[in-house]
This record gives C-alpha cells, sequence and structure tokens, in this order.
C-alpha cells in the first residue's frame, strides 16, 4: 500500500470493519433536543427575527388584533357618548375610567407586533389602570354629591375598616373610625398613593431594563413586595370608600368589579404568563423562545378580555346613577321604629318601677 497516494487521493471517512458505512442510526432524544433548542432563542428578540419565526400568521395575528381594537376603541366613544346624559358633571372621571379598556388593549397589540416593547407597554398599561382607580375614588365622591353632602348623608356613621384586603387578624385590631372630612382625606391620600408609587417603582425597573436586559430579569422579583404593598393598600381605601356609600344607597359594585377584573387582567395574568416557562416545559412550536411565545398569547387573550369588559362597562354607564330607594327606605323605617320605641320602653320601666314601689307600700300598710 502506497501511503503517499492514499494520502494525496482526498479526505476519506475511516470506520470501524464491524460498523457499516451505509447504516443509519436513529436521532436520540429529540425531545430534548428540540427543547434545548427552542430555549436556546432569544428572550429579548429583534423584529426580523420574531416576524421570520411567525411567517403567514403575523399578518393573521395583527390584523384580528387590529381589528379588535378598533371595536374597542369604537365602544370607547359610543359609552362616553352615552354616559354624557346621565354624568354630566362628572364627565372627566368617567372618560378617564373608561379609558383602560383602549389603553391596554393598544399597549397589548403593540407587544404582540414588538416584543422588545413588552415591560414598557406593560408598565403603560398598569399606570393607566392605578390612575382610573384614583378617578373611580373621586367619582363615587362626587355622586354622593361631595364630602360634604357625604359627611351629612352618612349621619355620623363608622368607617368601616374591617374589609377586603384587611378583613382577618391581624387587621382585626384596626379602630373604626367616624366618617368625617379628616377620615375621607385619610382615604384619597391611601389611594392617590397607588399610581404615584406604581410609577416611580416601574421607572426604575424600565432603567434597569435599558441598561441590561438580564439586570432587569434577575431584580424584578425583589420589587414585587413593594408593588403588592401599594396596591394591596389602595384597594382598601377604595372598598372602604364604596362601603361605605352603599350605607346610604348607592350601589358602585357591579362598576368596581369591571375595574377590579382589568386590574387582575394586567397584575395576576402578566404575572402568571411571565412565570409559567419557569415553572412548566412548554413545547417549541414555533422558532421563539417559550417565554416570547407565551407572552404573545397572553396578549391576544388580553385584546379579547377588554372587548368583553368594554362591553361590560358601556352596559353599566349607559344607565343613570342612582339610589337603592329599597335599602333607603328601609333604614329609615328602622330608624324611626327605635326611634318611636324608644320613649315607650322608658315609660313602661318607669311605670312599673311606680307601680312596683306603689304595690310594696300597700303591703307595708
Amino acid at each position: 500500500m502506497d501511503l503517499l497516494s492514499e494520502a494525496s487521493s482526498g479526505t476519506r471517512v475511516l470506520t470501524a470493519r464491524h460498523i457499516s458505512a451505509d447504516k443509519q442510526f436513529p436521532d436520540s432524544n429529540i425531545a430534548v433536543n428540540t427543547t434545548f433548542l427552542c430555549h436556546s432563542y432569544s428572550l429579548n428578540p429583534d423584529f426580523g427575527s420574531y416576524f421570520t419565526a411567525l411567517n403567514t400568521y403575523a399578518w393573521v395575528l395583527w390584523a384580528c388584533g387590529g381589528a379588535i381594537l378598533l371595536a374597542i376603541c369604537a365602544l370607547y366613544v359610543i359609552t362616553l357618548r352615552a354616559s354624557v346624559k346621565h354624568w354630566r358633571d362628572n364627565i372627566s372621571h368617567v372618560a378617564v375610567v373608561l379609558s383602560i379598556y383602549p389603553i391596554v388593549a393598544a399597549t397589548s397589540f403593540i407587544s404582540i407586533i414588538v416584543p422588545r416593547a413588552r415591560l414598557p407597554a406593560e408598565a403603560v398599561a398598569q399606570e393607566a389602570v392605578m390612575i382610573a382607580l384614583y378617578h373611580f375614588f373621586c367619582l363615587m365622591i362626587a355622586e354622593c354629591g361631595g364630602v360634604e353632602q357625604f359627611i351629612r348623608s352618612a349621619g355620623g356613621a363608622d368607617l368601616e375598616t374591617r374589609t377586603m384586603p384587611c378583613c382577618c387578624w391581624p387587621c382585626c385590631v384596626i379602630p373604626r373610625p367616624k366618617l368625617q372630612k379628616q377620615s375621607l382625606t385619610w382615604l384619597r391620600y391611601l389611594v392617590l398613593q397607588i399610581p404615584i408609587v406604581q410609577g416611580v417603582i416601574y421607572f426604575i425597573i424600565l432603567v434597569l431594563w435599558a441598561e441590561d436586559f438580564m439586570l432587569y430579569q434577575q431584580n424584578f422579583v425583589y420589587f414585587q413586595p413593594f408593588i403588592a404593598t401599594s396596591i394591596l393598600s389602595g384597594m382598601w381605601g377604595v372598598v372602604m370608600c364604596g362601603r361605605a356609600i352603599t350605607t346610604i344607597g348607592y350601589q358602585p359594585r357591579h362598576r368596581f368589579l369591571v375595574i377590579q377584573l382589568a386590574l387582575v387582567i394586567v397584575k395576576l395574568q402578566n404575572g402568571l404568563a411571565r412565570s409559567l416557562p419557569d415553572i412548566a416545559t412548554l413545547p417549541c412550536i414555533m422558532r421563539l423562545h417559550p417565554a416570547v411565545f407565551t407572552n404573545m398569547v397572553q396578549n391576544c387573550i388580553i385584546i379579547v378580555e377588554m372587548l368583553l369588559l368594554s362591553l361590560w362597562a358601556w352596559r353599566l354607564y349607559r344607565r343613570p346613577p342612582g339610589k337603592d330607594l329599597e335599602k333607603v327606605l328601609r333604614d329609615k323605617v328602622v330608624v324611626a321604629v327605635l326611634e318611636d320605641s324608644a320613649p315607650a320602653i322608658d315609660i313602661r320601666v318607669k311605670d312599673g318601677v311606680d307601680n312596683k314601689s306603689y304595690n310594696n307600700n300597700i303591703s307595708e300598710d
């Protein structure tokens, strides 16, 4: 054998004698390899790679999302025009409260188109809901005729502090102050801190995100206790105010529930969608990281949810605000009966005492 001629004849693949070069071996553990490949994609993809991965589905998603967004904006205008008839004096508060649905839907639509805009869009959506909460608090006070009229209608009642989320121990020791101007001012500050504190926190988070995406990923969890404390304390103030105006006949429960659902969607649902790829092993459906794909699906769901909430808000705000007259009359009847029966009870007791002393005098004689 001429070794020089063999070496110069080109590159050759040498195999062992007991292995055939024509034999095909099956790929081992394709699912594991696919999972590794799926997680090797970027958590923060650029628009080009994102559009290439979606292919024709991108146009379908954008067309459907844009159509639903236009429907939500049209519903906002229709609801606002219908509410002017009954909420003319408080139309600015109503406009801000109703604006959360098109704003949240628009931010979700932007996140579907540009995945790198997810965090700024999420911050805008959450801040919109926090501002709407404060305006809903102002709307409840204005619905009662202002602070002074609210206090007169309450008639010196106690402010119920043992409500959600402070309805269990150790919150049971919180005193119940009188419903006065000072207590309403305290409630106003408690609700007003939500948009301020949330805005400051998300500004810091956005700075970390702009500096380094992984720095944001590693430190976001440390902001969660401050975010939760701010939201829960503010919601506590709104619930206390809602409970107080319910006692004088107003019914803001359904309007408050619509805002609560929007808050749950932008906070709790977003948090669950963010943690889902870390909790479960998701399949690789497209050439996208599972977290990016989950965020895309979740934003599509949010747009549909905002459409449903907009329809509910239209049904609520097209009707005039009014009191529950049966509850008001029932409370007045109970108070009147108690006031009428109190002197009779005193006289009866006094008569009983006089008769008893009179009988004792007779027995002594």
